[in-house]
């Protein structure tokens, strides 16, 4: 792909539906394909998110589509020892190897303000930080890593 290349996509303006699944997919991918080591190592960052995002959701109006989302996550859950073997069968690669660190995509009339731009930025070097110190504890060798 070359540097200068952009790519214009037809959408619409994200709404409360897309928060729904978002936030469902998110954790349902979290839970399913992620090492269970993983999980662990990085539960601190990633419950303070969840904190993070329910405040500003809950903030602006969307509180209902937030809950609806945990509880859309649950029947998921009925199969998710089936889909962790399933991703354990066919995993090439670690953890490790496949996660980074990167900014945060978050849509303008969620976090539109100086005050909110400038608590994001903060927010992203924090998890950057956090990401350098806990990623050498993630496993190297993603066909050895096995769920206890």
């Amino acid at each position: 792909e070359p540097p200068g290349a952009r790519v214009r996509h037809r959408s619409r303006r994200r709404g409360s539906w897309l928060f729904y699944y978002q936030i469902r997919n998110r954790w349902h991918v979290i839970l399913k394909n992620y090492e269970f080591r993983t999980i662990l190592v990085l539960l601190p960052a990633l419950v303070l998110h969840e904190a993070l995002q329910a405040i500003v959701l809950i903030a602006k109006g969307h509180a209902l589509t937030y809950c609806r989302a945990w509880a859309g996550l649950r029947p998921l859950l009925a199969t998710l020892a089936a889909d962790r073997a399933r991703v354990r069968r066919i995993r090439v690669r670690s953890d490790r190897e496949l996660l980074k660190d990167g900014a945060l995509v978050v849509p303008v009339d969620l976090v539109g303000g100086r005050l909110a731009r400038w608590g994001r930025h903060g927010y992203e070097r924090a998890l950057r930080a956090y990401w350098r110190a806990v990623a050498p504890m993630l496993p190297r060798d993603g066909r050895s890593a096995r769920d206890p």
